[in-house]
């Protein structure tokens, strides 16, 4: 969604940081608070979410912190539901495996 949404409003913006971590700028506002809260949200580390969602807050403001929470809430719930029926990955979105270095198992192909 990044990736498009970025692209329909021609603003840069850098899907390696995904992958890379901290050491790559996602190129998008408040682009390092937000991948540490949603690391800390995926790694399920409350210690770091707190420091995460305190630094997004300090940032952002907490409507920002409100919205990447149901972002991050959204996703899980789908991912959890293609998972579950083997939904395949779409042939368009191949190139976005190939820029993150993420391997597409041969059965969602």
């Amino acid at each position: 969604m990044l990736r498009e949404s970025s692209g329909h409003q021609n603003l840069p913006v850098d899907v390696t940081a995904i992958t890379k971590g901290a050491i790559v700028d996602p190129l998008v506002p408040h682009g390092r608070e937000l991948m540490a809260f949603v690391d800390a949200i995926v790694l399920t580390d409350p210690d770091e979410l707190d420091i995460a969602r305190k630094a997004l807050h300090d940032v952002a403001g907490p409507g920002a912190v409100t919205r990447a929470a149901a972002v991050c809430a959204g996703f899980e719930g789908t991912n959890r539901v293609v998972d579950a029926v083997g939904v395949p990955v779409n042939k368009r979105y191949y190139d976005i495996g190939d820029e993150l270095g993420v391997t597409i198992p041969d059965h969602l192909r």
